[in-house]
């Protein structure tokens, strides 16, 4: 009966730790694209910000420094 037991045990053990490591390959390939996809975006709209003139710029409440910085800054953190 013991070795019954044991085998049970062991099965299950081996079951769950597959599962975990499926949903959390799952969950970290979500999570990068997503990434990816809201940098796409960024980069999208920084594009089109440096294309306004400073006066947009300004009906928008942002300086061109700010704009340039923000890119920059999202530049470096890749």
């Amino acid at each position: 009966m013991a070795t019954i037991t044991v085998g049970k045990i062991e099965s299950r053990g081996a079951d769950a730790s597959p599962k975990r490591s499926w949903t959390s390959f799952f969950k970290n390939a979500y999570d990068a694209i997503v990434e990816a996809q809201e940098l796409r975006a960024q980069t999208y709209v920084n594009g089109y910000l440096a294309h306004l003139t400073d006066d947009e710029l300004a009906r928008l409440g942002m300086t061109r420094d700010q704009m340039v910085r923000r890119t920059r800054n999202m530049m470096t953190s890749l």
